[in-house]
């Protein structure tokens, strides 16, 4: 809680020690962004996500391209980082991974096709709680990186469903069974879908399966982290 709220007061400490940043850093210090494993190339991270999926859907689910920038740890300073974005009222961070997101994909040289960019919605009981969307916070940057437009109403939750952190893989896709509905004309669009972390593919999947029932031609993934079984 001190940590959170001394970045309030002073935004210009890293989100993971706390210690003062200087000029040419952005969210985090030098010292705990070399703690985090980025994809060395974003082929790599596209691979990673596509064994994740495909270990879990089979060819039930498939998507065109596919973007992740961290490699995901538990009890990592990425970890603390994406709990403060997420939890702690730390929103700026996602503006932070969101561009580097944005600059991962741009440099890939595969975004020409994508027509717009859409974050995973949270349920708006959920969305009061913490008062954002973590998600859509890293779409924006990253819609703005790519000079696409973001749908952040596109999507929606058709219901209340508990956090996805602890559960299994047979427990995360029952839990998102019909949970979201395309609200938003997607119809003939290759959709560039965006959330913090993927860890089994069962957000992605239910996402996807909703913009594509509406009429989505493609759909893409990007997220911040992949995390895999440890």
């Amino acid at each position: 809680m001190f940590d959170q709220l001394l970045h309030l007061l002073l935004p210009n400490v890293c989100a993971v020690c706390s210690r003062l940043l200087m000029e040419d850093e952005s969210g985090f210090c030098k010292s705990c962004r070399a703690e985090f494993d980025p994809f060395a190339l974003s082929t790599e991270g596209e691979g990673m996500l596509r064994s994740t999926i495909a270990a879990r859907f089979g060819s039930s689910f498939s998507f065109e391209r596919g973007w992740c920038r961290y490699l995901f740890h538990k009890k990592s300073p990425l970890q603390s980082a994406l709990h403060s974005m997420k939890y702690g009222g730390l929103f700026s961070l996602g503006r932070v991974f969101g561009r580097e997101l944005g600059e991962l994909v741009a440099a890939s040289g595969s975004a020409e096709g994508i027509d717009c960019v859409v974050p995973v919605p949270l349920h708006p009981l959920k969305k009061i709680e913490r008062t954002y969307n973590q998600s859509e916070v890293i779409a924006r940057p990253l819609a703005e990186q790519l000079e696409r437009p973001i749908l952040a109403r596109v999507l929606r939750r058709n219901h209340f469903t508990r956090s996805q952190t602890g559960l299994s893989a047979v427990e995360r896709r029952a839990n998102l069974e019909g949970a979201f509905k395309a609200e938003g004309d997607v119809r003939g669009m290759h959709v560039l879908l965006v959330d913090d972390v993927v860890t089994t593919g069962s957000t992605m999947a239910a996402a996807s399966g909703a913009l594509l029932e509406a009429g989505a031609a493609r759909i893409s993934l990007a997220s911040v982290a992949l995390a895999l079984k440890e």
